[in-house]
């Protein structure tokens, strides 16, 4: 296993991972205003420091390992998901930064008008998953 994989599969885990944590963030933020504006702020910061750079890891390490053999068949479809759930996480992200900033001027009506970004960011998790299910099949 080369090291590039290596850091790509970690990459990888701290991912979902953060995922995971940050879907417990923006459930505990539901509670009340408070919360929510909470949630905003957790929410950016770990964006900030753990999923930007796992999910651009995740990408730049990908690229690396790619080569023409990787364009076709079930690979492809594998590569899509993963590129469309890296899509669908930077739409999140743009709705976090978004968010936070009506949250620091505590302007509930703005931090409400990004639901529909974090919900399209949301469809990160599905096409992660298919990616993923893609690649282990693809390797067996």
């Amino acid at each position: 296993m080369s090291l590039i994989l290596v850091i790509h599969l970690i990459a990888l885990g701290i991912w979902i991972g953060v995922v995971g944590a940050e879907f417990a963030i923006e459930f505990d933020g539901m509670r009340d205003d408070a919360s929510y504006i909470k949630a905003a702020r957790m929410h950016y910061k770990t964006d900030i420091w753990i999923e930007i750079p796992a999910f651009t890891a995740v990408f730049i390490t990908g690229a690396m390992m790619l080569d023409e053999s990787h364009l076709a068949g079930l690979f492809l479809y594998k590569i899509i998901f993963a590129l469309l759930a890296i899509i669908c996480n930077i739409v999140c992200v743009y709705a976090v930064f978004k968010r936070r900033k009506f949250a620091l001027v505590s302007d509930m009506e703005g931090m409400k008008s990004t639901d529909t970004a974090m919900k399209i960011g949301g469809l990160v998790i599905p096409a992660f998953m298919a990616a993923f299910v893609l690649a282990i099949w693809s390797v067996m």
